[in-house]
């Protein structure tokens, strides 16, 4: 039946087989042609009702020409690329539509960062076009990065001309639409180029039906370049899913009981807060309640999306071992429940806790812990059904007023601590996480976009940011897919979907490292990002974990495969010779001038990088051991 589906869709069978085929497999006639309608959104429909947006028809055009005009018909407004041989007659399409702007880059891995960065900005689904199995294989981990996080992008890929295949060929990939399949929510390969609007329709469909997420279409390499005589491009008004799931009535019911008749609930604010919105509502509900509300596990590495200087804003959820202990219902609103770094020795959340999940994404749902409502729902507009739920029925004032002191306690004495410690580093060369942090919350724009892609730091560093997903509050960015080579592609794409904005990428000095080429697209389109390396001079959370594991490594100080600070690295001269300014800071005395500097100059229209020399930290930090050998010489590895 798939494959049957696949053909007429592909307009190698016709309807009356495929009906026939389905009529043979079981399927009922009036079931069969059924399915053949709603597959062929070609096929003859009645009349089109006063006040329905009208089709477009194209004639005489090329494959690369109609998918052209079905960008530029459903308001894409940028192609993030890095093409080559086989998608020719696409690129030749976009000489004289200059309402497509084609973002280059010199990686894969950077345009697909790009896009996402600008899917995730914009709140519209972003647009890839990639070469054959080779481009699709480079972009493959930013791919995971947004299949990880649900960003809606719609990548498609060239491959050699149907009729070399079979032949060995050149670029020739006979699977080239299944390779990442388990990173997408939708993947087809085009075999008619009539088809090439229908299939682009679905693409961008699918990228966005809840929860959302990339999708994957491969065009042979000639239908680009062969002539059809008509096609017809459906608006896209008529092919948006409804993104607006309100929650069930009687699961904000259970949810509002669950929260008011609550000794101790606690609130996770989750990652689909940031596309979705609901943070008013999520601070209104902490308010009422009393209630701390947490980021999600820091494992989880999802962005921030409460108000972090809230005073009920209590930091990751289970970093402090001492709180909270006593509670009794849980809500994560659009949290993962859980995306933890490893096998738990016991529940996070103790099973005697009533939950509440709210999310969007039905694979999270209950899949970890049992939940006692689990609401599918998006966030903002299930946080708005509960405080409204919780206004009309309010918990108990003296229970709320206990609850408060205790919570507003608990966030005065963390903040105090913070400040603390950031007082007995302030000094510290190499520059402590705390000065930089607090140095870069002083300067950052408040309705910047913060882009952080640090690994190991940001559980240290995030606390000293003000973030607050709001419409002119900080947004913050990052991901849960682990696919390094984000942070700096990620924030130009950003910067193109909110030019007005200051954008800030905050990114290690391995994570620079791979994605360091995005540079020079920063260049070529002028997009005014700042970035600031957090430069140890190692993949410090492989020395982490190494370290952790309390083997030969832990006892003799030798960690394999984690420093890259022999030989140094200068990032400052690579980023120059990309085009960007740049400079080192190794004095913190002289740090705050040097990120002033990066900021005046991206508010000037140009991008700046700072290259920062932090201190290096967990096991195994005052390490100076390198694993290296020499070929020339001819020395082999020591101990």
């Amino acid at each position: 039946m798939k494959d049957a589906a696949r053909r007429f869709l592909d307009r190698r069978m016709s309807r009356r087989t495929f009906v026939s085929r389905l009529t043979q497999a079981g399927v009922a006639t009036t079931a069969a042609a059924g399915l053949s309608r709603t597959l062929d959104a070609q096929a003859p429909q009645p009349a089109v009702s006063a006040g329905v947006a009208p089709s477009r028809v194209l004639q005489n055009v090329t494959g690369g020409e109609a998918m052209a005009e079905f960008l530029i018909e459903w308001n894409v407004p940028y192609i993030f690329g890095l093409a080559g041989s086989e998608e020719v007659g696409f690129l030749d399409a976009l000489v004289d539509r200059v309402q497509l702007q084609y973002v280059q880059g010199l990686h894969e891995s950077s345009v697909m960062a790009m896009a996402d960065g600008y899917a995730r900005a914009s709140g519209q689904t972003a647009f890839v076009n990639v070469h054959s199995d080779a481009g699709t294989a480079y972009a493959l981990g930013q791919i995971a990065n947004a299949f990880r996080d649900r960003i809606p992008v719609v990548i498609t890929a060239g491959g050699q001309s149907t009729l070399a295949r079979g032949e060995n060929v050149f670029l020739e990939a006979p699977n080239l639409a299944q390779l990442p399949r388990d990173y997408t929510r939708w993947t087809w390969d085009v075999l008619n180029v009539e088809t090439i609007p229908e299939v682009l329709r679905r693409a961008f469909l699918f990228a966005r039906v809840p929860p959302g997420g990339p999708t994957f279409v491969t065009f042979s390499k000639d239908l680009w370049e062969q002539k059809l005589s008509r096609a017809e491009i459906l608006p896209r008004s008529r092919s948006q899913p409804d993104e607006a799931l309100h929650p069930d009535p009687d699961a904000v019911v259970r949810a509002a009981d669950l929260l008011r008749q609550a000794q101790f609930p606690v609130i996770v604010s989750g990652r689909e807060v940031n596309p979705y919105g609901g943070a008013a509502s999520i601070r209104e509900i902490a308010e009422l309640l009393g209630a701390p509300v947490f980021a999600d596990l820091f494992a989880s590495h999802s962005p921030i999306t409460f108000p972090s200087f809230h005073p009920h804003f209590s930091g990751f959820f289970a970093e402090d071992d001492k709180y909270p202990k006593d509670y009794d219902v849980f809500w994560s609103v659009g949290g993962t429940m859980f995306t933890a770094a490893g096998a738990s020795a016991r529940p996070i959340v103790p099973r005697p806790v009533k939950v509440i999940h709210t999310s969007i994404d039905t694979s999270e749902l209950g899949r970890t812990y049992p939940a006692d409502v689990p609401m599918m729902a998006r966030v903002d507009l299930a946080a708005k059904a509960v405080l409204e739920e919780l206004r009309r029925r309010p918990p108990a004032a003296t229970a709320v007023a206990d609850r408060r002191r205790a919570t507003e306690r608990y966030a005065r004495e963390r903040r105090q601590v913070l400040d603390d410690q950031a007082k007995t580093v302030w000094n510290d060369s190499p520059i402590s996480i705390e000065r930089l942090s607090s140095e870069l919350n002083r300067l950052i724009d408040p309705g910047a976009i913060v882009v952080t892609e640090l690994i190991s730091e940001e559980q240290a560093a995030d606390p000293y940011f003000e973030l607050n997903r709001s419409a002119q509050g900080r947004r913050h960015f990052t991901t849960g897919g682990g696919c390094l080579g984000w942070g700096v592609p990620n924030a130009i794409g950003a910067k193109i979907a909110q030019p007005g904005r200051q954008v800030v990428a905050l990114v290690g000095d391995g994570s620079f490292q791979f994605g360091v080429q995005a540079l020079w697209t920063a260049v070529r389109y002028e997009v005014p990002i700042a970035v600031v390396i957090w430069n140890n001079g190692a993949y410090q959370a492989n020395r982490k974990f190494l370290h952790a594991y309390g083997g030969r490594a832990a006892a003799t100080g030798r960690y394999p495969g984690c420093s890259i600070d022999h030989p140094s690295i200068d990032h400052v001269a690579i980023a120059k010779g990309y085009g960007v300014e740049a400079e080192r800071v190794d004095d913190p005395a002289k740090l705050a001038a040097a990120l002033e500097r990066c900021f005046k100059t991206t508010a000037s229209g140009r991008p700046y990088v700072v290259d920062v020399r932090i201190v290096r930290r967990y096991g195994g930090a005052a390490s100076t051991w390198v694993d290296a050998f020499s070929v020339a010489r001819g020395v082999k590895r020591q101990s």
